[in-house]
């Protein structure tokens, strides 16, 4: 069903569900990687290789170029694509510069995992 301009109605009001509404930008950023990947075993161990190397909230893996992710991957393509796809779900890409954001302190994370 379309709606033309002259046919639409001041009282419908189109909202996204709330578990499909994409969660607080801020709150992603802090995310730890490890357990944003935790569901897929390949990229889970990709996780852990990119903590290793300092990479441990998505804001900071965000910033990385694609190439970047594909030497700490290896050269495995299918594991920077199944990272760019969890990312993608979120609304996030690569070589996204994120100016103002930075990790959160390490006693907020233990904070976060007690």
């Amino acid at each position: 069903m379309a709606f033309l301009a002259d046919d639409k109605d001041d009282d419908i009001a189109l909202t996204v569900p709330r578990s499909l509404a994409p969660p607080r930008r801020e709150s992603v950023l802090d995310r730890d990687v490890v357990s944003l990947c935790s569901r897929q075993r390949q990229l889970l161990e990709f996780a852990f290789r990119l903590a290793d190397n300092g990479h441990t909230h998505v804001g900071d893996v965000i910033a990385l170029s694609r190439y970047t992710l594909l030497d700490l991957a290896d050269g495995c393509d299918d594991l920077v694509e199944g990272l760019e796809l969890v990312l993608g779900h979120l609304g996030l890409a690569l070589d996204s510069p994120v100016p103002g954001w930075q990790a959160p302190a390490p006693d907020m994370i233990d904070a976060q995992l007690d």
